[in-house]
């Protein structure tokens, strides 16, 4: 039996059951009064969870549960391209350099950095997330595929990392493989959101410029 995901107040992302709808939490919110920054990231974190977590747990679990021909058999890729762009909303708010017209490659590095602190292969070298970015990311979006190179798949036997650079043959750098598990990875982004809503709500001064991020991105809700 597969793990459990974590209990969340808007979604149960083991059902697929909404909980509470952001459209119905921000109608409430109004009703209340004006809003504060609490009631802001509450908004945030289950517009986020619903919305966009929700939605790519429940793509794994039917990936992961029907067989071909199955369109779900061919959906990790479309599972892949919604993972990617955690990375990117993460780093609008912990990339102290990021901007509306920002490079989306460096938020994604740091909101990739902030999810994954040990950035080591399963053969202790170094790698650079830009790496994948360039792979997956902008491959999926622009090509509509991802350039050689990189490897999508949910077997332990190959890596048990969610990300991992190998080199099958040392000699044959065409060898060089980018392995990436999107079952695995959406099992830890899952777990990492929470540690991004306690920061926002952490009224310790460290987090302030996190906050001001937040506010510029995020904060405007006049809008549905």
């Amino acid at each position: 039996m597969a793990e459990r995901f974590r209990e969340s107040e808007f979604v149960d992302f083991n059902t697929g059951a909404v909980k509470l709808a952001p459209i119905q939490l921000q109608f409430r919110m109004r009703l209340a009064g004006p809003l504060l920054l609490a009631d802001l990231v509450r908004l945030f974190e289950c517009r986020m969870e619903v919305w966009y977590l929700g939605v790519a747990v429940q793509m794994l679990h039917e990936i992961e549960f029907e067989q071909p021909p199955s369109i779900w058999s061919h959906a990790a890729y479309g599972l892949l391209a919604l993972l990617f762009t955690y990375f990117e909303v993460i780093g609008k708010l912990v990339n102290p350099d990021t901007s509306d017209s920002g490079d989306n490659a460096d938020d994604f590095d740091c909101g990739f950095r902030d999810v994954y602190g040990d950035l080591t292969t399963s053969m202790g070298k170094s790698y650079d997330p830009k790496e994948f970015y360039a792979r997956a990311r902008n491959g999926l979006y622009q090509l509509g595929t991802t350039p050689r190179g990189l490897w999508v798949h949910n077997e332990r036997t190959i890596s048990t990392k969610d990300f991992d650079v190998i080199q099958k043959n040392p000699r044959d750098p065409a060898t060089l493989r980018y392995y990436v598990n999107p079952h695995s990875m959406a099992r830890t982004i899952v777990d990492h959101f929470p540690t991004l809503i306690q920061r926002l709500n952490d009224n310790s001064e460290q987090y302030d410029a996190m906050r001001v991020r937040f506010n510029a991105f995020f904060g405007d809700v006049r809008e549905g």
